[in-house]
């Protein structure tokens, strides 16, 4: 492993140069989820939102090596929602030098109607395109990665990374919200749908929280199951 560094927004990060996975930042306030043991449901920390009575799941895998939370559809005929997050707890502000990351992977591609999110959201709400305030990686029906900004005002919905997932893939997504006029997406390492200004100015003190989601909205047989390994946030006081 070789481990570099990178001096952004008055801040330092120590990064692996092959993942680029961010191993520790010097920021005031610094928070990582490797959801190694009993989290989902049962600290302060994190809630599920389950819609469907299959039921779909979110919980941790057993024995899931570095420790790996799955949210689960089942093929069950009606609309279903696995959702982890802060529970409307949302203590992170966009324009204090917020970013997000995470790695995940669809371990089953999302077919039909099913929508897979990571990223930061405002509220919880059932529909994933109702979500007042949002940004995130995104996959709809296929292993395709989009990403997406909404600040109740700017929308720029579903853009092209160029990253398309098979099942065994995993993924580290970091979502670069140091200036509220120009968020960034990286994939790897690697900035994608850079010709695309994500502009989430409209509220920058907008307060948000982390979200892994999957979901079909209405009653169909389609699957999928997003598995997330860790969230890391990190962003200053003020």
């Amino acid at each position: 492993m070789s481990v570099r560094y990178q001096y952004r927004g008055g801040q330092v990060e120590a990064y692996e140069s092959t993942t680029h996975e961010r191993m520790t930042v010097t920021s005031p306030l610094f928070f990582k989820e490797d959801f190694l043991g009993r989290i989902v449901n049962v600290t302060d920390i994190w809630a599920t939102h389950i819609t469907g009575s299959g039921p779909p799941t979110a919980a941790i895998v057993a024995g899931g090596a570095s420790g790996i939370c799955a949210l689960t559809l089942t093929a069950d005929n009606e609309a279903q929602l696995a959702d982890i997050d802060w529970n409307d707890q949302k203590p992170l502000v966009l324009n204090q030098g917020l970013v997000f990351e995470s790695r995940f992977r669809l371990s089953v591609l999302p077919t039909g109607s099913v929508v897979a999110c990571v990223g930061l959201s405002s509220s919880h709400n059932a529909a994933v395109n109702t979500v007042a305030t949002s940004a995130w990686f995104r996959a709809d029906g296929n292993g395709v990665i989009t990403v997406e900004t909404d600040d109740t005002s700017n929308e720029t919905s579903q853009v092209s990374t160029g990253v398309t997932v098979t099942t065994s893939d995993w993924i580290i997504g970091r979502i670069d919200c140091t200036d509220p006029t120009s968020v960034k997406f990286y994939i790897n390492g690697n900035q994608v749908a850079a010709s695309t200004t994500f502009n989430m100015n409209t509220a920058p003190t907008v307060a948000l929280q982390p979200v892994a989601r999957i979901g079909k909205e209405s009653s169909a047989t389609t699957v999928g199951t997003l598995q997330v390994d860790y969230i890391a946030i990190w962003q200053k006081r003020s």
